[in-house]
């Protein structure tokens, strides 16, 4: 069930590859994760959103920050986050996340490019899940050991997401990879397409390896406006 290369058919051309490029030790690294362009009722019309886990966004508050890159799939721009007028960029992270880090439920941020993003396709809404769900979905995202220079591809696999009261969302640890998180869990309704969760990366359900992803409640919807209002403003 590893990831295979998705199609170029709606919805994963909305789905992008996140490079943050920055320097430790001595050495230009890169932090490789996912997005995926968001719309909500709030914000019903812009191209410029995207959605993401925190966890990629924290390597945002490196000093020595170099470069940020998304790329959507299959499309030739390379886009940046915008920037205020102080030269800060617009992005917002959950407090939650900072308060517990290690929680998949406060793993989701937000970014807001500096251009809209171009193409016909719509940007993904949010649906929400309940405290148990078990579902056909989708999950997407660029896999980090073959994202090179030309090669931000989108990879996808198909899983039954599964949640119950006291767990996360959560797939078959192998349809997972590195470089996958901060994409979406995409699921099909007629020929809609929306997004339940955000992929996070790997860990225990039940004593199990799972693959983990931040669940869409109806609170987890309000903040995610709260996070946009914030990136949008100043």
């Amino acid at each position: 069930m590893a990831p295979v290369l998705a199609s170029r058919q709606y919805p994963f051309p909305v789905v992008g590859v996140l490079e943050i490029f920055f320097e430790e030790g001595g050495a230009l690294r890169k932090w490789i994760g996912s997005g995926y362009l968001l719309k909500t009722a709030t914000y019903p019309h812009r191209r410029d959103i995207v959605l993401t886990a925190a966890h990629n966004l924290v390597f945002l508050r490196k000093q020595n920050l170099r470069e940020v890159h998304f790329t959507l799939y299959g499309d030739r721009n390379v886009y940046s986050i915008a920037s205020r007028e102080n030269g800060t960029l617009r992005y917002a992270i959950p407090q939650g996340y900072d308060e517990r880090p290690n929680s998949p439920a406060f793993d989701f941020a937000v970014m807001i490019l500096q251009e809209g993003a171009g193409g016909s396709n719509a940007p993904l809404t949010l649906t929400h899940v309940d405290d148990t769900l078990r579902v056909a979905a989708t999950i997407a995202g660029g896999v980090s050991a073959r994202v090179g220079e030309g090669n931000r591809k989108v990879y996808c696999s198909t899983v039954t997401a599964e949640k119950q009261r006291t767990t996360p969302l959560h797939c078959p640890v192998d349809a997972t990879a590195p470089g996958m998180s901060g994409g979406p869990v995409l699921v099909q309704e007629g020929s809609a397409w929306t997004s339940i969760g955000v992929v996070t990366g790997t860990g225990d359900v039940d004593d199990t390896p799972r693959g983990i992803a931040a669940p869409i409640f109806e609170e987890t919807a309000r903040i995610i406006d709260a996070l946009i209002q914030t990136a949008l403003a100043g």
